[in-house]
């Protein structure tokens, strides 16, 4: 070892990188330290010198490099400051109530002494309860012990308490579910200091409707026979009501509105055979009614009939079942033989039942028959399609109603 730390010694021949452990243990306190040598061995390079280095060009580097360093450390504690300041002011932010700057949402300012609040716009709602907006005057802010009541007094003249909330800490206030009573409902708002009332605000009108229009059809009439593809539906509503007419048996739809008077009238297109008319009268607020009516219609291009045998099934009885008779005639009176006929079943609470297709008989009739499942017992009312294709021209079609019930 002693030769080892001489400058000028050679490294000893295939030594391990630390040296022998039997050498290592005779100079465990002695220190170690780097020296020059024209041939430095692994363990030289193994400990830290404690000399300088010479030449400026490694110092110049570790200063720039410590420099830069620094300057890094310092920019990340800069940005970590402001990214916390940042992150304070949006926790605070978020929990402080919020407006909305457009107009429809403004909030006038209130006036010294007492709360104000805004009517709703419509005034007039269905809902059994409203969500009342308004502001609170600077002088009444920041009221120790202090709550803000909404007053509601209904169409009988009773008074009612529609909510109590602690007084808020901003101007601009929202109070939702307000209970409304049927009709016209006047509602104030109140600070209350320590239990007495300060001076109320000004009262705004709100007025409840949930009673759903009048609705009637007045032509075509129950069972009336129709010539033609199309009918005009009329009756009476209220004024001004939107009305949805719907032919249930084809799916179409079309629409229209009441006028001054409660009066309607609406085109829709018929399919050959039976049609459920639906008419839907909605006001203003939402309420809407309903009326319907069932009436036949005879097309120029040709007629179905559809009868059901029976036409109610009884589900204490088996087999739930019955048989389908269809015939068909052109429009010049002729029977439709030789056409593909598709019959489909609409019964409640199942999907649409597709029959086999058949071929019409000499005499333009087809038969399909169809069994209900045994488990099968939904009460309702049901409806039979046929279809009949011709080898020319548009399809004939015609409908008709059944029954289920349980009992005869």
């Amino acid at each position: 070892m002693a030769g080892f730390n001489r400058p000028g010694s050679q490294p000893p021949g295939r030594r391990g990188l630390f040296a022998n452990r039997s050498e290592r243990r005779g100079d465990d306190r002695r220190q170690f330290r780097r020296v020059d040598s024209a041939a430095p061995t692994r363990a030289a390079v193994s400990y830290t010198s404690q000399r300088a280095p010479k030449g400026g060009g490694g110092s110049f580097g570790r200063a720039i490099t410590t420099l830069i360093t620094r300057l890094v450390g310092l920019g990340a504690v800069v940005i970590l400051i402001v990214a916390a300041v940042l992150g304070v002011r949006l926790v605070i932010s978020l929990g402080e109530p919020t407006q909305s700057a457009a107009p429809s949402d403004a909030v006038p300012s209130a006036a010294a002494g007492r709360p104000l609040i805004v009517a709703p716009d419509p005034a007039t709602v269905a809902s059994s309860t409203i969500t009342i907006r308004g502001s609170l005057p600077d002088d009444l802010l920041g009221i120790s012990n202090a709550l803000l009541r909404i007053s509601v007094v209904g169409a009988d003249g009773a008074q009612r308490t529609g909510a109590e909330i602690e007084l808020p800490r901003t101007p601009g206030f929202e109070v939702s579910s307000i209970p409304l009573t049927e009709g016209e409902n006047e509602i104030t708002a109140v600070v209350v200091v320590d239990g007495v009332e300060r001076t109320p605000s000004d009262p705004i009108s709100v007025t409840r409707d949930n009673t759903a229009p009048p609705v009637e059809i007045t032509s075509p009439t129950p069972g009336q026979l129709v010539s033609g593809a199309e009918v005009t539906v009329r009756g009476t509503s209220e004024a001004g009501v939107e009305i949805l007419l719907r032919n249930d048996t084809s799916g179409l739809t079309a629409s229209g509105k009441a006028n001054g008077d409660g009066k309607y009238a609406v085109n829709i297109s018929l399919r050959d055979g039976v049609n459920l008319l639906t008419v839907v009268a909605t006001d203003t607020v939402g309420n809407s009614a309903r009326s319907s009516v069932e009436i036949t219609t005879n097309a120029s291009v040709g007629r179905v009939i559809v009868v059901a045998n029976p036409a109610t099934i009884f589900l204490n009885k088996s087999p739930k079942a019955f048989r389908i008779t269809s015939t068909a005639t052109d429009s010049t009176g002729a029977t439709v033989s030789g056409a593909t006929v598709c019959m489909m079943i609409t019964a409640p609470g199942l999907a649409p039942i597709s029959l086999p297709c058949t071929t019409s008989d000499s005499n333009g009739r087809a038969i399909g028959e169809y069994t209900f499942p045994e488990n099968y017992e939904t009460e309702g009312r049901g409806l039979i399609l046929v279809t009949y294709t011709l080898p020319q021209g548009d399809p004939l079609e015609a409908t008709t109603p059944f029954t289920v019930k349980k009992k005869p």
